[in-house]
């Protein structure tokens, strides 16, 4: 068991890494086109796991995926804060999704004893959820301490992690209705895109409201 969790971590780590230097390339050049594009292009693959896979909801799951999209490219095309790329503020927000999802799975997978989701997604425990809640808090903190954000930046950090956990739920919903673990193996470790985007879909909106409207 620890073998496996450890070659497990190994992969989802290798992954990670590989794609976070071109999300990191795309964001610091700053063209509206290219972003657009490469997100399209990621999202079309999303729909197209989904129909695959056959899983329920189609309609409801291309408008999540559609509103992840136009959310996205809306939100980098605005200044919402003053003397902050909009594009950066954007990377900060993936990471911290990023961030949940990896402490969530490291807590859970080492310490996590109380299972919230027994017939959804037996893995999931409270202690997983806590401890990536806990780290983007941690995440916000320092963001707002040294970077001189706004206060309400820790707020909306907890809140889009809680919804990337619904959105994480929602989707191994879907996979356990049609007895599939993963949407694809495209990503080792990982699974699918419709995989690594599950908790993206429903916080990033979410975080993008929040900027818009309250910081």
């Amino acid at each position: 068991m620890e073998r496996e969790y450890n070659l497990i971590l190994l992969r989802r780590s290798k992954t990670a890494v590989a794609l976070i230097f071109p999300i990191i390339f795309i964001v610091f050049i700053e063209n509206i086109w290219i972003f657009s594009i490469a997100l399209s292009f990621l999202c079309i693959f999303a729909v197209y796991e989904w129909v695959t896979n056959n899983l329920k909801h189609l309609f409801f799951g291309i408008l999540l995926i559609i509103n992840f999209l136009i959310s996205c490219i809306l939100f980098v095309n605005t200044q919402v804060v003053p003397n902050v790329s909009s594009y950066i503020i954007f990377l900060l927000i993936i990471l911290n999704t990023s961030i949940y999802d990896s402490f969530a799975y490291l807590v859970g997978s080492r310490y996590g004893k109380i299972r919230i989701t027994k017939k959804i997604s037996p893995n999931k425990t409270l202690e997983g959820l806590l401890g990536g809640l806990f780290f983007s808090l941690l995440y916000g903190f320092i963001l707002f301490k040294y970077f001189e954000f706004s206060s309400l930046l820790i707020i909306t950090f907890v809140v889009s992690s809680f919804f990337a956990f619904i959105g994480d739920i929602y989707i191994s919903y879907l996979k356990r209705k049609n007895g599939i673990k993963d949407t694809g193996s495209i990503l080792p470790g990982h699974g699918g895109i419709l995989d690594r985007l599950d908790s993206h879909l429903i916080a990033t909106p979410i975080a993008v409201i929040f900027f818009i409207l309250i910081i």
